[in-house]
């Protein structure tokens, strides 16, 4: 839906978070009289325009038009209804692909590595002297991007935002496929068709996927345009080091990022900075140079003797295996929990059994019920846990479980709500702990 359509209709805007605010700024910019009325559930309100506070319910239906921020669930029954009366609920990226075309986007999805993968291939292509902008789940909202000048695009594609996107992708990229969001898209089958539909959006045209990854594998083995990376010939990971054909071209302990998911994820980007036209000794350079994003395998400080990783990102028990793998044999003190959901650790339970924890920290909410797991599965004793109440709690009794020489790992595996806004602040949250710790062990 273009921005002229929106004029003179009554639009509800659910949400008023980044993408929230961006779809105010943007209407407000472009049609100074419209009827925009910011509608959430809780949170802040704006000055600016009308809002409203309360839950989602029949009063939507006294809109023309609603516009969905992703955190919304794209099946929510109010919009549902909406739907069906022929009204159109309009996704905010959807109005920028309506608008500009013309642009060349690469979208970049995943239920792990999508931002670190889309981070880099910016990278990449930026080095190789395209005029580039990184946008969407990491980036800016689409549409701040309405006058850009830029070559192409590089959309982060979270699950959320693809579950009603209108638009055309010129080059797709998927890292990972796994059960995640379960509880917002009402199960896995929604879960992966929201995710498969980044085929719908290229039409054919290229998607390159993490061939090492066989539930991806299968998942899009009839997806057409599908190109399976990660393999021989082309850019691919063994072992510890990347090659192109046969050819070794770097290894993995030259290059800041950490584990060799991120290898795999540094794979992905190479092809599609490849397929896009850039040559192979700047890219190399450009991979030496990237540095990994904050709260994913970030090391945080050493202090008393140990490694202090905040992987704050980790919402699924296969975010916190990836990170478990990428530390290999350190004995490591993991802090877990955060919101409920349905999941299994059963994964990090396998790890677990040939490569024991030195300890267990939990947080509210879950973590107490992880830790249940793990015990009953014998692959950690009772004396080795510690619950928590806040972060401030959970390194101190890291520190009381952990040895020097050792990795203290914070990787959640689950979100960061209702404790943090986001795992951004929940990250933040560990790093000012750590500190304080350190601070207190040095007085």
């Amino acid at each position: 839906m273009r921005l002229d359509q929106l004029g003179e209709r009554k639009i509800g805007l659910l949400g008023y978070g980044r993408e929230g605010r961006s779809v105010v700024s943007t209407l407000k910019a472009h049609h100074p009289s419209a009827d925009l009325t910011v509608l959430v559930e809780s949170g802040a309100l704006p000055t600016k325009v009308p809002g409203v506070r309360e839950p989602f319910g029949q009063h939507l239906l006294d809109y023309e038009v609603l516009i969905r921020s992703p955190g919304v669930p794209v099946d929510h029954p109010t919009l549902v209804e909406f739907r069906a009366q022929g009204k159109p609920v309009v996704n905010p990226a959807s109005i920028w692909f309506s608008e500009r075309p013309e642009v060349p986007v690469i979208g970049v999805t995943g239920s792990k590595g999508k931002s670190t993968t889309a981070s880099l291939l910016a990278h990449l292509l930026g080095q190789a002297g395209k005029q580039v902008e990184l946008a969407g789940n990491i980036g800016i909202p689409m549409l701040d991007l309405l006058d850009t000048k830029a070559e192409m695009v590089v959309l982060e594609l979270s699950s959320y935002q693809l579950a009603d996107l209108e638009g055309q992708l010129r080059l797709g990229l998927m890292t990972r496929l796994f059960e995640e969001h379960l509880d917002w898209h009402g199960g896995k089958v929604k879960y992966f068709a929201s995710k498969l539909r980044i085929a719908e959006l290229l039409d054919g045209r290229p998607l390159l996927i993490n061939g090492d990854d066989a539930l991806l594998s299968k998942a899009t083995l009839a997806i057409p345009g599908r190109i399976e990376g990660n393999r021989t010939p082309g850019f691919h990971r063994h072992g510890d080091r990347i090659y192109l054909d046969q050819a070794p071209l770097i290894s993995g302990r030259q290059l800041a990022l950490v584990g060799r998911h991120n290898l795999d994820n540094a794979v992905l980007a190479l092809e599609a900075a490849h397929l896009l036209g850039c040559g192979l000794d700047v890219m190399i350079e450009a991979l030496r140079s990237f540095r990994p994003l904050a709260h994913r395998l970030e090391l945080v400080a050493q202090v008393g003797g140990r490694r202090w990783v905040n992987d704050a990102i980790s919402t699924s028990p296969y975010s916190t295996l990836a990170a478990l793998q990428a530390l290999g044999s350190s004995k490591i003190t993991l802090i877990v929990g955060g919101q409920k959901r349905p999941c299994s650790w059963a994964p990090v339970i396998e790890w677990c059994r040939d490569h024991s924890l030195a300890g267990l920290v939990t947080l509210p909410d879950n973590g107490p019920e992880i830790a249940g797991e793990l015990c009953d599965a014998g692959v950690i004793g009772a004396t080795s846990v510690r619950q928590a109440l806040n972060m401030a709690e959970a390194v101190d009794a890291a520190v009381a479980l952990s040895r020097p020489g050792g990795t203290v790992l914070l990787s959640p595996g689950a979100p960061s709500f209702p404790h943090f806004s986001n795992f951004e602040q929940r990250g933040e949250a560990f790093r000012h702990s750590v500190f304080s710790y350190r601070d207190r062990s040095t007085a």
